[in-house]
């Protein structure tokens, strides 16, 4: 009996993105099943989270078609692409989590509150206030900050502030979760934390797209590695197919240039020094 495929969470067709005069991305095609995650790697400019921010509609595109879960986004008219009601977008943007680099945490809220103000004031149905008390007690234990719920963010690491942004997108019930270098303002001794989260989620079946430079992430989480140049998907498959058999000498070059910069951090680290990527 032959398996039916799996059914597309997120599909890109011929999606381009300028802007002004610089063109960043130039047809990007794209599936990604339920379940799968997705990892974009790249240089500085290739256009990993310009891609993402179309993804939920933060940058508006010129050219193409955005679905999720098989419904077309953003736009009501593929041809001209006349946009949808703010309302309308504010609606679906709900189902699309994003975490960003920096927390974005609200500084005057309490961590339990910074979690359960989308559900009871920003998601389409609003969620009363004792349901969403208790679903976000439930993402805190998930990440390991039930003891943090009372906490302000300013009392908390970098990394459990991260993890609290992780637990307040899960709130809002997301069908796809976005990374934009999560881990990049860490420091290296709480990048650990936030990634067994992400693959806490991977191993529970959620949907990701995760830009990263962390390649050991990659090859335990992803299923497949995308490396975008110049705004093109210039090569892309399974984690170990592409970074440990690149075909293109930019790739290769870009994961020689990586693994010097991760050596060069590791022994800036291991001497007290402050050497970052």
């Amino acid at each position: 009996m032959d398996l039916l495929p799996p059914e597309k969470a997120i599909s890109v067709k011929n999606l381009h993105k300028s802007f002004g005069d610089l063109h960043v991305l130039k047809g990007i095609d794209l599936d990604i099943h339920r379940g799968e995650v997705v990892v974009l790697i790249g240089s500085s400019g290739s256009g990993k989270t310009t891609l993402l921010r179309c993804l939920n509609f933060l940058a508006e595109y010129e050219q193409g078609q955005i679905h999720i879960d098989e419904k077309l986004m953003w736009y009501r008219d593929v041809e001209c692409l006349q946009k949808r009601p703010i309302k309308k977008i504010a609606h679906d943007r709900a189902a699309i989590g994003m975490v960003f680099q920096s927390f974005n945490l609200f500084p005057h809220r309490t961590v339990l509150e910074n979690i359960i103000l989308g559900p009871t004031k920003i998601k389409p149905i609003r969620v009363p206030k004792p349901e969403a008390t208790e679903e976000a007690l439930a993402l805190l234990d998930r990440v390991g900050l039930l003891e943090k719920a009372d906490a302000y963010p300013n009392t908390l690491s970098g990394g459990q502030q991260q993890r609290v942004a992780i637990a307040r997108a899960l709130a809002m019930g997301p069908k796809v979760m976005l990374f934009d270098e999560v881990t990049s303002a860490l420091d290296p001794e709480l990048v650990g934390e936030v990634l067994n989260v992400m693959r806490q989620l991977a191993r529970d079946g959620m949907t990701m797209v995760v830009v990263t430079h962390e390649i050991h992430f990659a090859l335990d989480a992803a299923d497949k590695v995308l490396y975008l140049d110049q705004g093109k998907i210039a090569e892309q498959g399974p984690p170990e197919q592409v970074l440990f058999s690149p075909q293109s000498s930019h790739l290769k070059d870009f994961l020689k240039r990586f693994e010097e910069m991760t050596l060069l951090n590791q022994r800036g680290t291991s001497t007290g020094g402050q050497t970052r990527t």
